[in-house]
Parts: structure tokens; C-alpha cells; sequence
């Protein structure tokens, strides 16, 4: 107001260029100051990170690594924690960071006993625990996603409180961390929500923790049971066919192909012809027989792909892939058949050369771009 009456004798656009300048330094001065701020709050950071890492890292490798069982005294001993030390994220952020940091390149290493004991002296339970009953949903979602990152312990009814949450982020997380650690049948979550999607991140994230539950030797979902849900999550069909493939699980082949001989879906045929291909699967090749001459293009893809990774050295099999590629218009097609053969044991050589030798000279850059060293031919096969 004072600088409104001090002005209220000058022309109106000499009092809107002062009002503006004067809130534009005011302006500056703030941001300066937050930004000095800032730049203060990082460098002490970055500073206790330093000292964390130079006082715990090396120890905590070495200590996590060996093949022997360490005492909990021990581990108090050569980490030293100081006296005063509670799990307040001023305390526990430089640390959380060094372990994030140090898990991925010693996991493979790690003694789980004693990756485990570290985290208890670190107290990094009571502090995620914290955390995930914050009310702040990004310091939940930070919780969660670390928990994973360096295999850290949660009590299950914990997580398992936000199954069901608004926000769709932490909703999808707290079933990961189910499905990761979760002892009381953590997939069921996934199979009573019938508007459950999978994105390409979900698929590498559950492909993940069915690995982890494998390797720990947790219980694990009937995949099979998947594919017959009612009703019928398409998505989540494609994603057991997929990990059956994945993880080799070779037992369930019988069920695929009944699967297979069933359904009409092109996408989950797809699927099912790759698992099956993959899985090298022989009683398939009848119903691969079978199925080619009605299949889409994309079916018939799969169809010769599994054929060249079955691998059963049958005639018949070289002797069908040869009359398709004679019958054939589709120049992708050609390719796909002549990179099977090719690779197809000693019998599809021998088909691959006869056709090289009787082929028409302009189908001779196909023979030239299968048997060029520089190219991935699966690439464009």
C-alpha cells in the first residue's frame, strides 16, 4: 500500500512498470534464496552419503559376501554404529542409498543370512515400516519400490493394506511386494480382479518376482489354472503362457496343447504355438500340421518358428516347410521358412541347398541375405 501512494501521482503505466519490477525483484530474491537453499540441502546430502560409504560400504561387502554365517555381535562390531543411532530418514537415507548402490553388483554373491543381519542392525525394517504407513503416498511408493530393490523384510499386513488403494501406483506396487514376499496365497489379488492389465512393465516386474520366488523356493501359482479363468482375463492368459515358457516349465505342455487345439483367440494361439516351440515340445507338430492351413499370418509365423526350434529332424516336417515355401507368394514368408531350414539340422540343409539350387534368379538375394555372416537373420526372419 505504501508503495501505492507513493506512486499515486504518476501515470498509470508508470505505476504498473513499478508494482511490476518491484514484485519481479521480490521474485528473484526468493527464488535465489530457495535455490541457495536447495544447493545447501544437497551438498550436506552428499556429504553424509560420502561419510556412510566410506564408514559402512566396505565392510558391509565383505560382510554380506562371505560364505560364512556371521553372529549378530559381529556384525555390530565391524560396523560401529554410532550410539545415538535411530531409523530417522536423516540417519537412514545415506545408508538406504549406499545399500541400493551395493545390492545389484553383490546379489548374485550375497549370503542371504548376512545381507539379512546388516538390515536388522541398520534397523531398515522399523524405518520401511514407517514409511509405508506414512500418510504421504510418495514416500509409500518409495517404500515399496526399495523394499524390492535391496530385498529388504516387511510384515506382509503391512503391504497388504493397500491392495486395494485409490491411487493406481501404489495400488500396483503393494501387489508386486505381495506377490514377491506375500506367504498367504499372494496371487489371489490378481485373479479376483477381472479389470487387471498387464503393461509391458508389469510383465518384466512379475516376471521377476516368479524368479525370485523360484530361486527362494516360495509357493508358486498354478499357471495352467490361469489360462482357464472365468471369466476370461486375456491378458493374464497370455502372461502364464509366457512365463511357462520363460521359466521351462515343460510339465505343462500336455495342457497347452489342449489349449491350443481349443482356441480360436490369435493372439493366445500365438502364444501358446511359441511356448510350445520353445518348450520343444514334438507330440505339437501334429496339431501344428493340422492348424497351418487355416492359421492368420501371424499364426503361420509361429507355426514355422516352432517348427525350426522343436528341432525334431523329421522329414516330414522338412518336406512340409519345403511345399509351403514353393506354394508361397509373401516375401517375409520365404524368409521365415528358408532361416528355418537353414538352421534346420543336416535334412533342412540339404532342402535349404536343393531349393538354392533349383530357385528362380531373383529369389537368389534371399539365399544371399540368410547366409550373410553380418546379419541376425531371426532378426528379420
Amino acid at each position: 500500500m505504501l508503495l501505492y501512494y507513493r506512486l499515486a501521482e504518476y501515470p498509470p503505466m508508470v505505476r504498473f512498470c513499478a508494482i511490476f519490477t518491484t514484485f519481479f525483484l521480490i521474485s528473484f530474491v526468493v527464488l535465489l534464496f530457495l535455490d541457495g537453499v536447495r544447493t545447501y540441502r544437497n551438498t550436506i546430502h552428499e556429504r553424509h552419503d560420502r561419510r556412510a560409504r566410506r564408514r559402512y560400504q566396505q565392510a558391509v561387502v565383505e560382510m554380506a559376501t562371505t560364505p560364512q554365517n556371521l553372529d549378530r555381535d559381529v556384525i555390530l562390531e565391524r560396523l560401529d554404529i554410532p550410539e545415538d543411532y535411530k531409523p530417522r530418514p536423516r540417519f537412514v537415507r545415506p545408508i538406504l542409498q549406499m545399500l541400493l548402490d551395493i545390492y545389484p553388483k553383490i546379489k548374485d554373491d550375497i549370503n542371504k543370512a548376512n545381507w539379512r543381519e546388516i538390515l536388522r542392525t541398520f534397523r531398515m525394517q522399523v524405518y520401511f515400516e514407517r514409511q509405508v504407513r506414512s500418510r504421504d503416498t510418495r514416500k509409500r511408493l518409495n517404500a515399496l519400490m526399495n523394499i524390492s530393490d535391496i530385498d529388504a523384510e516387511l510384515k506382509e499386513a503391512i503391504a497388504t493394506r493397500y491392495l486395494f488403494a485409490k491411487d493406481a501406483k501404489l495400488k500396483i506396487y503393494a501387489r508386486i511386494h505381495a506377490a514377491r514376499y506375500g506367504s498367504s496365497y499372494p496371487f489371489k489379488v490378481i485373479e479376483e480382479d477381472p479389470s487387471f492389465r498387464f503393461s509391458e512393465e508389469m510383465m518384466v516386474r512379475y516376471h521377476n518376482v516368479f524368479l525370485y520366488r523360484v530361486k527362494n523356493r516360495l509357493s508358486m501359482p498354478n499357471l495352467i489354472q490361469w489360462c482357464n479363468l472365468n471369466p476370461v482375463n486375456e491378458e493374464l492368459r497370455i502372461f502364464a503362457v509366457n512365463e511357462i515358457r520363460l521359466l521351462k516349465l515343460d510339465k505343462s505342455c500336455p495342457e497347452l496343447l489342449l489349449l491350443l487345439r481349443d482356441t480360436r483367440d490369435e493372439r493366445f494361439a500365438c502364444a501358446l504355438i511359441k511356448a510350445l516351440g520353445e518348450l520343444k515340445y514334438i507330440p505339437a507338430e501334429h496339431e501344428f500340421f493340422h492348424r497351418y492351413a487355416s492359421a492368420s499370418f501371424a499364426e503361420r509365423a509361429a507355426l514355422v518358428e516352432a517348427f525350426g526350434n522343436i528341432q525334431s529332424d523329421r522329414q516330414d516336417v522338412v518336406d512340409f516347410l519345403v511345399d509351403d515355401y514353393r506354394q508361397t507368394t509373401d516375401a517375409v514368408t520365404r524368409m521365415k521358412l528358408l532361416s528355418t531350414l537353414y538352421d534346420y539340422g543336416i535334412r533342412g540343409r540339404i532342402a535349404y541347398e536343393n531349393l538354392k539350387a533349383s530357385s528362380e534368379k531373383e529369389y537368389e538375394i534371399f539365399f544371399q541375405h540368410i547366409e550373410c555372416p553380418l546379419i541376425d537373420n531371426k532378426k528379420y526372419a
